[in-house]
């Protein structure tokens, strides 16, 4: 270690069956160029050996029953004893300088509740995976969330605990888009601080819970639902363009599922709760798809027919 906070940090590591990947996280978490700090690992029911793998590495341990990943931040929040805390992915890391980012920026406002950076993109073995460069992000940050999150893992952002407390945590009503609501939050009260420097890189492997698009459809809705009703004037139409840029963008992903998992598995329940999603949230969209599917089908049927009279 290289440098020195003044205050404790929380690094917090909420973990449900992904315990191969804690050797990771924790010591990306122990490795940070400034302390001090402490690693607490919320046990969130899990049925691998994730208590076991976390205490052999050194962390503090939370074992609970499975409440879902906001009820895991929310034991680790309270169970904290940081000035400042992070929540880490089970399956994400830390880059070294993370901590001492995150802690300059956040102390350099006085109004700041939360300071943002951004993550880099890894697959399942740990090696780093080409992106694009982020795209930028305008000063309105409440009028950019409401159409994208551009903090993809919250292992990105690092929030004053007490301040955190204050709001009740992560709300546990919006499943894996809690951070998002939370962003949202604070954003529209301009008590967010966007750094835009790495601080994080994020697994991509079929196991992340943000591979469930149907899921991740139906929370951010929930999200944007229970935003409508604090939206400030001048919002509406970005709120708008929101929810049907987030329909879009997680409708196209259940329709390339549900194809995939038609070809695979044949017709399954998960396949009929993805259309009720569909349906609900992006009718025009499957009526694009599916009639664009029923044109090719109609031209395929049309060449066979015309091949067969020749």
């Amino acid at each position: 270690m290289n440098g020195t906070c003044t205050d404790l940090v929380s690094i917090v590591i909420p973990c449900y069956n992904q315990g191969r990947f804690l050797r990771a996280s924790i010591a990306s978490a122990a490795t940070q160029t400034c302390a001090p700090f402490e690693i607490i690992v919320v046990d969130d029911g899990s049925d691998d050996e994730t208590a076991d793998r976390a205490r052999g590495l050194g962390a503090t341990v939370i074992r609970q029953q499975n409440t879902g990943v906001s009820g895991a931040r929310n034991a680790g929040l309270h169970a904290a004893r940081g000035t400042f805390v992070i929540f880490l992915d089970a399956d994400d890391e830390l880059l070294p300088e993370a901590v001492q980012t995150g802690v300059r920026a956040l102390t350099s406002s006085e109004t700041a509740i939360c300071a943002v950076g951004r993550a880099r993109p890894m697959d399942e073995e740990g090696r780093d995976l080409h992106a694009p460069p982020p795209r930028p992000v305008g000063p309105d940050l409440y009028r950019e969330w409401l159409s994208d999150n551009f903090v993809f893992t919250p292992g990105a952002a690092i929030f004053r605990r007490q301040a955190l407390l204050s709001i009740g945590g992560f709300p546990i009503d919006t499943g894996p888009a809690a951070d998002y609501a939370i962003y949202l939050q604070l954003a529209r009260g301009g008590q967010v601080l966007d750094h835009r420097q790495p601080v994080v890189r994020y697994r991509n492997h079929p196991a992340s819970m943000s591979a469930d698009s149907t899921r991740m459809l139906q929370a951010t809705m929930r999200v944007l639902r229970r935003e409508a009703a604090c939206l400030p004037p001048g919002y509406e139409a970005s709120y708008r363009r929101g929810r049907a840029r987030w329909a879009r963008w997680y409708g196209m992903q259940i329709i390339e599922w549900m194809r995939e998992d038609l070809r695979t598995h044949g017709v399954r329940p998960a396949q009929l709760a993805a259309i009720a999603t569909l349906i609900r949230y992006c009718p025009g969209l499957l009526a694009e798809r599916m009639g664009s599917r029923i044109r090719r089908g109609i031209a395929a049927s049309g060449a066979s027919h015309r091949r067969n009279l020749s």
